[in-house]
């Protein structure tokens, strides 16, 4: 009864962020049927926890209002602004009916959907894992931008999503478990667990762990520190590829020692454009059908958290802007 309704339905509540720290749930209509679109109804979606807290907290530079606006984005990212990127569910009306798909779009209960942008998910897929999409073509974006090979030494810093991730697509692309350092120790069991991390260990225990003389390390954890050690792990000529986006933030990084003389690339990776080393082979239809590919192994449901209603989620950003401990992946159910 509740997805008749649902799907009946010419308005739909949205998240819309008010104001730094402050989301609420408005009511706003959908749109009528047209040629060419499709009316997904979500089943679950995902907060990508670092661009989302400094969207949530107003730490958007200004310059970059525009280039970094998500697609079905209301408002603007100078608040307040309808905003989020990880949707799955089932379309119920339209030439894709029936079908289940992920869609990159805000945080909201209904939502009218051009059908280009819908990407079936494969049977192997479940709704749940689907939500992984978004941050899993970011992670393996940054392997491919760091033209990593299959017998060069690699780390990742960060046991976040975003981290956990490129461990997982690096492992995927080379068959080498990764090494992750993470500072938070419950996260760092957590890491060492995963079938494709070798080893987590923390921040101060690298320089005993082997590491300095890496080819590739990749940055996620969103902190000067954290880059400033990535830098310091590889070697001659070694890539450090930066995931991380600091928003407003200011970083600063020690230059004068062995960066120059050992010729260390600091590379950034954004998922906007496919990398270079696989553009014109696969472009961005090959990278989409690689990340189905990847989604269908079932390890990846241990990163995923029980889900929270989507009634919570005003709260939920709230406590994420204030430095509340979230899950590594936290999920959002929209059948409650």
């Amino acid at each position: 009864m509740q997805t008749k309704t649902r799907a009946a339905s010419s308005t739909a509540r949205a998240l819309w962020i008010e104001a730094p720290g402050r989301a609420s749930l408005r009511v706003e209509n959908i749109g009528g049927a047209r040629k060419g679109t499709s009316l997904l109804e979500p089943e679950f979606g995902a907060v990508s926890v670092g661009t989302e807290r400094l969207v949530a907290r107003g730490s958007v530079p200004e310059e970059l209002h525009g280039s970094m606006a998500c697609r079905y984005q209301a408002g603007g990212l100078g608040l307040p602004v309808k905003y989020g990127y990880s949707m799955a569910g089932r379309v119920t009306e339209g030439t894709l009916a029936g079908q289940r798909v992920f869609c990159m779009h805000p945080h909201q209960e209904l939502a009218r959907i051009e059908d280009a942008h819908a990407v079936p998910l494969p049977d192997a897929v479940p709704t749940r894992r689907a939500v992984l999409f978004p941050n899993l073509e970011t992670a393996l974006n940054a392997v491919w931008d760091g033209e990593l090979t299959a017998h060069e030494p690699y780390v990742v810093f960060g046991a976040g999503a975003l981290g956990l991730l490129t461990a997982f697509a690096a492992h995927a692309e080379t068959g080498r478990a990764a090494t992750v350092v993470e500072s938070d120790p419950a996260r760092r069991a957590a890491a060492a667990e995963l079938p494709w991390v070798a080893r987590a260990v923390a921040p101060d225990a690298a320089p005993d762990e082997g590491l300095g003389e890496c080819d590739v390390a990749f940055h996620t954890t969103a902190t000067g520190a954290g880059l400033q050690a990535a830098l310091d792990a590889v070697g001659f000529e070694g890539r450090v590829v930066e995931l991380s986006w600091y928003g407003t933030t200011a970083v600063e990084l020690r230059l004068g020692g062995g960066f120059h003389s050992q010729r260390k690339r600091l590379i950034a990776s954004q998922v906007a454009h496919v990398a270079p080393r696989e553009r014109e082979r696969l472009g961005y239809a090959g990278r989409t059908a690689r990340v189905l590919e990847l989604l269908g192994d079932p390890g990846l449901d241990r990163l995923l958290s029980r889900a929270m209603p989507f009634s919570q989620l005003p709260d939920f950003l709230g406590r994420l802007c204030r430095g509340a401990s979230v899950p590594v992946v936290p999920l959002i159910d929209y059948s409650v």
